[in-house]
Protein backbone atom coordinates (compact mmCIF):
# COMPACT_ATOMS: atom_id res chain seq x y z
CA UNK A 1 0.00 0.00 0.00
CA UNK A 2 2.78 2.44 0.29
CA UNK A 3 4.34 1.65 -2.82
CA UNK A 4 0.55 2.43 -4.53
CA UNK A 5 0.11 5.81 -1.83
CA UNK A 6 3.75 6.74 -3.45
CA UNK A 7 2.53 6.70 -7.22
CA UNK A 8 -0.33 8.33 -6.57
CA UNK A 9 1.51 11.26 -5.21
CA UNK A 10 3.87 11.14 -8.37
CA UNK A 11 1.04 10.88 -10.58
CA UNK A 12 -0.36 14.34 -8.67
CA UNK A 13 3.15 15.89 -9.18
CA UNK A 14 2.93 14.77 -12.85
CA UNK A 15 6.60 13.79 -12.14
CA UNK A 16 7.44 11.15 -14.84
CA UNK A 17 10.38 10.21 -12.97
CA UNK A 18 8.57 9.54 -10.03
CA UNK A 19 6.46 7.27 -11.84
CA UNK A 20 8.97 5.35 -13.64
CA UNK A 21 10.83 4.70 -10.37
CA UNK A 22 7.53 3.60 -8.72
CA UNK A 23 7.24 1.05 -11.77
CA UNK A 24 10.76 -0.30 -11.32
CA UNK A 25 9.87 -0.69 -8.06
CA UNK A 26 7.25 -3.33 -8.83
CA UNK A 27 4.09 -1.43 -9.19
CA UNK A 28 2.36 -2.81 -12.17
CA UNK A 29 0.45 0.13 -14.75
CA UNK A 30 -2.16 -2.24 -14.79
CA UNK A 31 -2.91 -2.01 -10.70
CA UNK A 32 -6.24 -0.75 -9.84
CA UNK A 33 -7.00 2.13 -7.76
CA UNK A 34 -10.09 2.80 -6.26
CA UNK A 35 -11.76 0.32 -8.64
CA UNK A 36 -10.26 2.01 -12.09
CA UNK A 37 -7.24 1.07 -13.31
CA UNK A 38 -4.07 3.07 -12.18
CA UNK A 39 -3.98 5.42 -15.06
CA UNK A 40 -7.71 6.97 -14.60
CA UNK A 41 -6.23 8.47 -11.39
CA UNK A 42 -3.76 10.31 -13.73
CA UNK A 43 -6.62 11.25 -16.05
CA UNK A 44 -8.74 12.46 -13.65
CA UNK A 45 -6.94 14.27 -11.03
CA UNK A 46 -5.92 18.09 -10.09
CA UNK A 47 -2.88 18.71 -11.98
CA UNK A 48 -2.88 20.18 -15.57
CA UNK A 49 0.71 20.60 -17.14
CA UNK A 50 2.72 19.79 -20.59
CA UNK A 51 4.05 16.07 -18.92
CA UNK A 52 0.46 14.68 -18.39
CA UNK A 53 1.18 13.16 -21.90
CA UNK A 54 4.74 12.21 -20.38
CA UNK A 55 2.99 10.57 -17.84
CA UNK A 56 1.16 8.48 -19.70
CA UNK A 57 3.72 7.38 -21.92
CA UNK A 58 5.23 6.20 -18.56
CA UNK A 59 2.55 3.81 -18.19
CA UNK A 60 2.63 2.73 -21.87
CA UNK A 61 6.19 2.09 -21.78
CA UNK A 62 6.14 -0.32 -18.35
CA UNK A 63 2.82 -2.57 -20.43
CA UNK A 64 -0.17 -0.32 -19.44
CA UNK A 65 -3.09 -2.73 -21.32
CA UNK A 66 -5.26 -0.33 -22.82
CA UNK A 67 -8.05 -1.50 -25.16
CA UNK A 68 -9.30 1.53 -26.57
CA UNK A 69 -6.16 2.61 -29.06
CA UNK A 70 -7.63 5.62 -29.95
CA UNK A 71 -8.47 7.17 -26.97
CA UNK A 72 -4.70 6.29 -25.70
CA UNK A 73 -3.70 8.59 -29.25
CA UNK A 74 -5.45 11.32 -27.97
CA UNK A 75 -4.28 10.84 -24.19
CA UNK A 76 -0.47 10.59 -25.68
CA UNK A 77 -1.37 13.10 -28.15
CA UNK A 78 -0.19 11.09 -30.91
CA UNK A 79 -1.16 12.55 -33.85
CA UNK A 80 0.42 9.87 -36.21
CA UNK A 81 -1.06 6.99 -34.37
CA UNK A 82 -4.60 8.81 -34.57
CA UNK A 83 -4.24 9.28 -37.79
CA UNK A 84 -3.65 5.40 -38.37
CA UNK A 85 -6.58 4.74 -35.97
CA UNK A 86 -8.97 6.86 -37.77
CA UNK A 87 -8.25 5.84 -41.31
CA UNK A 88 -8.65 2.37 -39.83
CA UNK A 89 -11.87 3.24 -38.02
CA UNK A 90 -13.82 6.19 -39.30
CA UNK A 91 -16.76 6.46 -37.18
CA UNK A 92 -14.08 6.25 -34.26
CA UNK A 93 -14.33 10.11 -34.75
CA UNK A 94 -17.88 10.36 -33.32
CA UNK A 95 -17.55 7.71 -30.12
CA UNK A 96 -18.37 9.34 -26.88
CA UNK A 97 -16.37 8.72 -23.62
CA UNK A 98 -17.22 9.80 -19.90
CA UNK A 99 -14.47 10.10 -17.62
CA UNK A 100 -13.88 11.41 -14.35
CA UNK A 101 -12.80 14.62 -14.24
CA UNK A 102 -11.73 17.05 -11.48
CA UNK A 103 -12.69 20.65 -13.15
CA UNK A 104 -15.43 20.92 -16.13
CA UNK A 105 -17.24 17.44 -16.89
CA UNK A 106 -16.57 14.89 -18.98
CA UNK A 107 -19.64 13.53 -19.53
CA UNK A 108 -20.08 11.84 -22.88
CA UNK A 109 -17.77 14.21 -24.78
CA UNK A 110 -15.81 13.42 -27.90
CA UNK A 111 -12.21 13.29 -28.49
CA UNK A 112 -12.21 16.76 -29.33
CA UNK A 113 -13.31 17.68 -25.49
CA UNK A 114 -10.76 15.19 -24.35
CA UNK A 115 -7.99 17.31 -26.10
CA UNK A 116 -9.13 20.78 -25.16
CA UNK A 117 -9.24 19.12 -21.24
CA UNK A 118 -5.63 18.19 -21.69
CA UNK A 119 -4.57 20.72 -24.17
CA UNK A 120 -3.68 18.36 -26.72
CA UNK A 121 -3.63 20.47 -30.23
CA UNK A 122 -1.89 17.58 -32.66
CA UNK A 123 -4.58 15.32 -31.75
CA UNK A 124 -7.38 18.12 -31.90
CA UNK A 125 -5.85 18.90 -35.87
CA UNK A 126 -6.26 15.33 -36.89
CA UNK A 127 -9.43 15.23 -35.71
CA UNK A 128 -10.67 18.52 -37.26
CA UNK A 129 -9.04 17.61 -40.52
CA UNK A 130 -11.49 14.30 -40.33
CA UNK A 131 -14.31 16.58 -39.94
CA UNK A 132 -15.07 16.73 -36.23
CA UNK A 133 -17.46 19.54 -35.45
CA UNK A 134 -15.44 21.96 -33.38
CA UNK A 135 -18.77 23.08 -31.71
CA UNK A 136 -19.64 19.53 -31.03
CA UNK A 137 -22.02 19.53 -27.45
CA UNK A 138 -21.13 17.31 -24.56
CA UNK A 139 -24.51 15.38 -22.80
CA UNK A 140 -26.76 16.22 -20.77
CA UNK A 141 -26.65 14.09 -17.51
CA UNK A 142 -29.67 13.21 -15.46
CA UNK A 143 -30.17 16.63 -13.71
CA UNK A 144 -30.07 18.64 -17.08
CA UNK A 145 -26.58 19.82 -17.31
CA UNK A 146 -24.27 19.65 -19.89
CA UNK A 147 -23.96 19.96 -23.89
CA UNK A 148 -21.17 22.41 -23.44
CA UNK A 149 -18.64 22.14 -26.52
CA UNK A 150 -14.99 21.68 -26.12
CA UNK A 151 -13.56 25.63 -25.91
CA UNK A 152 -15.75 25.10 -22.54
CA UNK A 153 -12.73 23.33 -21.21
CA UNK A 154 -9.96 25.51 -22.25
CA UNK A 155 -11.26 28.68 -20.65
CA UNK A 156 -10.51 28.67 -17.32
CA UNK A 157 -8.09 26.01 -17.12
CA UNK A 158 -5.80 25.35 -14.19
CA UNK A 159 -2.94 27.62 -15.03
CA UNK A 160 -3.89 28.11 -18.26
CA UNK A 161 -2.34 25.11 -19.60
CA UNK A 162 -5.08 24.75 -22.51
CA UNK A 163 -4.22 28.21 -24.18
CA UNK A 164 -3.12 26.59 -27.21
CA UNK A 165 -6.47 24.51 -27.55
CA UNK A 166 -8.82 27.81 -27.05
CA UNK A 167 -6.63 29.92 -29.51
CA UNK A 168 -7.20 26.76 -31.99
CA UNK A 169 -10.74 26.76 -31.20
CA UNK A 170 -11.25 30.35 -31.91
CA UNK A 171 -9.32 30.17 -35.31
CA UNK A 172 -12.33 27.87 -36.31
CA UNK A 173 -14.93 30.00 -35.30
CA UNK A 174 -15.87 28.27 -31.93
CA UNK A 175 -19.50 29.07 -30.86
CA UNK A 176 -18.69 31.46 -27.89
CA UNK A 177 -22.56 32.19 -27.56
CA UNK A 178 -23.55 28.98 -26.69
CA UNK A 179 -25.19 28.61 -23.74
CA UNK A 180 -25.85 25.87 -21.53
CA UNK A 181 -27.92 25.26 -18.59
CA UNK A 182 -25.30 24.43 -16.36
CA UNK A 183 -23.08 21.92 -15.33
CA UNK A 184 -21.55 20.46 -12.03
CA UNK A 185 -17.77 21.61 -11.82
CA UNK A 186 -15.48 19.38 -9.96
CA UNK A 187 -18.27 16.50 -9.82
CA UNK A 188 -17.58 14.38 -6.77
CA UNK A 189 -14.99 16.48 -5.30
CA UNK A 190 -14.41 18.64 -2.02
CA UNK A 191 -14.62 21.85 -4.34
CA UNK A 192 -17.44 20.35 -6.52
CA UNK A 193 -19.95 23.76 -7.80
CA UNK A 194 -22.72 23.87 -9.57
CA UNK A 195 -22.11 26.55 -12.18
CA UNK A 196 -25.68 27.75 -13.65
CA UNK A 197 -26.55 29.34 -17.09
CA UNK A 198 -23.29 29.94 -18.65
CA UNK A 199 -21.82 30.46 -22.25
CA UNK A 200 -17.80 30.19 -22.45
CA UNK A 201 -17.56 33.72 -21.79
CA UNK A 202 -19.30 34.01 -18.53
CA UNK A 203 -17.50 30.35 -17.94
CA UNK A 204 -14.16 32.15 -18.02
CA UNK A 205 -15.16 34.64 -15.41
CA UNK A 206 -15.88 31.90 -13.20
CA UNK A 207 -12.32 31.48 -12.76
CA UNK A 208 -12.31 34.10 -10.43
CA UNK A 209 -14.34 31.45 -7.82
CA UNK A 210 -11.81 31.38 -4.97
CA UNK A 211 -12.45 27.61 -4.93
CA UNK A 212 -10.77 27.72 -9.04
CA UNK A 213 -7.55 28.93 -7.98
CA UNK A 214 -7.09 30.86 -10.83
CA UNK A 215 -5.15 34.11 -11.65
CA UNK A 216 -6.73 36.94 -11.99
CA UNK A 217 -4.97 38.97 -14.71
CA UNK A 218 -4.72 35.70 -16.74
CA UNK A 219 -8.81 35.35 -16.29
CA UNK A 220 -9.15 39.07 -17.06
CA UNK A 221 -7.13 39.10 -20.23
CA UNK A 222 -8.99 35.78 -21.39
CA UNK A 223 -12.42 37.52 -21.21
CA UNK A 224 -10.86 40.49 -23.05
CA UNK A 225 -9.98 37.88 -25.66
CA UNK A 226 -13.36 36.14 -26.05
CA UNK A 227 -15.47 39.23 -25.79
CA UNK A 228 -13.96 40.89 -28.31
CA UNK A 229 -13.96 37.61 -31.14
CA UNK A 230 -17.62 36.88 -29.73
CA UNK A 231 -19.13 40.67 -30.37
CA UNK A 232 -15.62 42.50 -31.88
CA UNK A 233 -15.76 44.70 -28.45
CA UNK A 234 -12.62 45.86 -27.73
CA UNK A 235 -12.17 46.29 -24.01
CA UNK A 236 -9.72 45.46 -21.02
CA UNK A 237 -10.46 45.62 -17.67
CA UNK A 238 -9.37 48.53 -15.46
CA UNK A 239 -9.81 46.92 -12.26
CA UNK A 240 -7.33 43.97 -12.20
CA UNK A 241 -6.67 42.46 -9.85
CA UNK A 242 -9.43 44.38 -7.73
CA UNK A 243 -8.35 47.25 -5.83
CA UNK A 244 -10.67 47.27 -3.14
CA UNK A 245 -10.14 43.65 -2.34
CA UNK A 246 -6.38 43.98 -2.32
CA UNK A 247 -6.31 47.48 -0.33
Amino acid sequence: MDELNQIIEQIELHSVEGINECFSKGISPNDYFKGELLIYELISEYTRSPRFKDCVKAFVNNGLQFDDKILLSVFLDDAKSLEQQLRNDPAALSKTYTLRCAYTPLFEVSLLHICAEFNHLSCAKVLVDHGADVNVTAGIDENGFGGQTAIFHTVNQNNNQSADMMNYLLSKNADLKLTVQGFIWGKGYDWETFIPAVNPISYAKMGLLPQMHRNEKTIAAIVSLLIKQAYGIDYQSQNVPCKYLHS
